[in-house]
């Protein structure tokens, strides 16, 4: 888990219990969904494949939803690994979540990619329902 995975999980005061033992892990709070891929590729394929596959196999919990919804991707990569465009791995990674965290990536109002230098080539995914200022307002009415 990133740094900045870890610090928002402290900030709420909670741990993620990891399910998966493969390249992809997962764990869900609430309707929040944090992925964990042990692999780094721009080929949306590939990427949709492997997600698929875990969410077909090991991880069943997670059902598309409607409504906005953000969501936060690290880019871990080694000294070695190959550069990726942080838009061409957004774009493979929002492919591989829509029928699974969302029915269509159009729901993403709120993206904020980032890529940093870390001990090994992994992406890191967090995906939540978009709470907007306004909401929060009417539940607190």
């Amino acid at each position: 888990m990133t740094d900045q995975a870890r610090d928002a999980h402290r900030r709420r005061g909670q741990a993620h219990t990891w399910i998966g033992k493969g390249k992809v892990q997962a764990a869900m709070s609430g309707d929040e969904l944090s992925l964990r891929v042990d692999a780094l590729t721009t080929q949306s394929r590939r990427f949709k494949t492997l997600i698929g596959e875990f969410f077909r196999l090991e991880f069943k919990r997670a059902r598309p939803k409607y409504g906005p919804y953000e969501v936060v991707i690290v880019i871990e990569r080694t000294e070695r690994s190959p550069v990726h465009d942080v838009d061409n791995v957004a774009k493979a990674v929002l492919d591989a979540l829509t029928g699974v965290v969302f029915h269509d990536d159009s729901q993403v109002e709120k993206l904020l990619v980032t890529k940093q230098i870390g001990e090994r080539a992994r992406v890191s995914v967090t995906a939540r329902p978009l709470v907007r200022p306004e909401q929060d307002l009417l539940e607190e009415a």
